[in-house]
């Protein structure tokens, strides 16, 4: 197996990409909408800092589409009514993010909505002090504060 390489990220995301195309297009030969398909016609990608999420919706007006963030989810729901024979279309959408999210912009524009989605800082590193024992020292617990003692004896008095 002197052949086999380590596969990196760039060729895992080619190989997704590769994978994302012949699936949208078993679903077209089926006649299947993207939405039909696994992914949903999503696609995700990161540039200058911030994920760039793309999801078709054609035919559809931003007054028809709700974006909304909780926690490490984004959902995206669209509903119009249909162009011919009455009824709803309905499409519905989530991601999970790998991340907390900070600011959050979305676009819609020639039936493509664009989720623009910027990383929530990490949290700065604190000091924890430690206690414990030094030598031969023995680790003395912190002082009450003045009257927690005596009020805690007085309430097992009057249980």
């Amino acid at each position: 197996m002197p052949d086999l390489k380590s596969w990196g990220v760039r060729e895992l995301s080619k190989l997704k990409d590769d994978l994302d195309r012949r699936i949208a297009s078993v679903c077209e030969d089926f006649g299947l909408a993207p939405a039909a398909c696994p992914e949903g016609g999503l696609r995700v990608a990161k540039r200058d800092g911030e994920w760039i999420i793309l999801c078709p919706l054609p035919g559809f007006t931003p007054g028809d589409v709700a974006v909304t963030v909780t926690g490490r989810v984004l959902s995206i729901e669209a509903v119009r009514k249909r162009d011919q024979g009455g009824g709803m279309v309905r499409i519905s959408r989530e991601l999970a993010l790998p991340f907390p999210i900070d600011q959050a912009r979305a676009n819609l524009a020639d039936g493509v909505l664009t989720v623009r989605l910027a990383r929530q800082a990490p949290p700065e590193a604190r000091t924890i002090p430690v206690a414990g024992r030094q030598g031969g020292e023995e680790d003395t617990p912190a002082a009450e504060p003045a009257g927690t003692a005596e009020t805690a004896a007085n309430d097992r008095s009057t249980r």
